[in-house]
């Protein structure tokens, strides 16, 4: 039941317009309140407070101008106490305690001369090769964004979302996660080999409860199903991947760049969180390069520490 519905069902149940069934159904939400283990976020309790308390406050009004003694029959007192505590969440009790509708489960495939871009609901973007098969949902739910891939190779743009990390999941059960990166996975089940070369930011490679390793820009895993082997190597030329902000603060933006190039910058003034940034770079260029852009746009200087890993933005 949707969050509208529930509202509108509860004004029903005061109105005294509500079938049996649906006065059945509000007494049995409020009989189960007490045995709700879910706790309801206090941000949550104020909005639905604000939204509803008119509602409530015309509603017990037109109860005392029109029906007097209607205020004093028990059904009448439950509906109030029922409005009052939706006032406190009851609606989103209500919401959140029904069964979560599974999404679709897309299949996308291609063939031996085929490229296809596929736009995920939370915004990331995968290229898949040639002879490819993946799946993935038409909308993420839970706090695991996780899609598969069958067969074949695909370039994967991940949009950031620390609170739900990224997972894919291959054929020869390894599982690759992330929080938001670039990498292409190559895992053709003929040659029983699997590939993993990252372009931007960091991902490990599971294999269930292992890691296998953990890839940052430019580094490449390479296991053997056969063998069960694995190995780590460098690689010199990668994907180049966009890095582009759209009026942007400069504190996500130093974000960014950290998780892209697991580095660390630190804003020196508080006021610099004011500014915004408008601008395009690539992941070949180097983090000093994009931070000289970005200084010189906001009449700013930057100094580092520890071989370019720490990096200091100041006026």
């Amino acid at each position: 039941m949707t969050e509208e519905k529930a509202k509108q069902l509860l004004q029903k149940y005061l109105n005294g317009e509500a079938s049996a069934t649906e006065i059945k159904q509000v007494e049995d939400w409020y009989a189960q309140l007490d045995n709700a283990d879910k706790k309801i976020p206090q941000e949550r309790k104020t909005a639905l407070r604000e939204q509803l308390l008119s509602n409530i406050q015309s509603a017990i009004s037109e109860k005392k101008n029109k029906r007097p003694s209607l205020l004093y029959s028990p059904l009448f007192k439950i509906a109030a106490t029922i409005l009052m505590i939706v006032s406190a969440g009851l609606v989103y009790w209500i919401v959140n305690n029904q069964p979560i509708a599974a999404s679709i489960q897309i299949v996308t495939t291609t063939n031996a001369a085929e490229h296809k871009k596929i736009l995920l609901a939370d915004g990331s973007e995968i290229i898949l090769e040639p002879s490819s098969k993946i799946s993935y949902p038409s909308k993420f739910n839970g706090k695991i964004r996780e899609i598969t891939l069958t067969e074949g190779e695909a370039f994967f743009d991940i949009a950031h979302d620390e609170s739900h990390p990224f997972q894919v999941k291959l054929a020869s059960k390894l599982a690759v996660k992330v929080l938001g990166t670039s990498f292409r996975i190559k895992a053709y089940q003929a040659t029983k080999k699997v590939e993993v070369t990252v372009a931007t930011g960091k991902v490990a490679v599971q294999q269930q409860d292992k890691i296998l390793g953990i890839l940052t820009k430019n580094q490449r895993l390479l296991y053997n199903e056969e063998t069960k082997q694995s190995s780590r190597n460098r690689i010199e030329k990668n994907t180049a991947v966009a890095i582009a902000f759209d009026g942007t603060s400069l504190p996500e933006v130093m974000k960014r760049l950290e998780y892209v190039y697991s580095i660390k910058i630190v804003l020196k003034d508080k006021s610099l969180s004011t500014l915004k940034t408008t601008a395009t770079f690539n992941s070949t260029q180097s983090p000093a390069e994009i931070l000289d852009i970005i200084c010189s746009l906001h009449h700013l200087k930057y100094s580092t520490i520890e071989k370019d890993k720490i990096f200091k933005v100041y006026k």
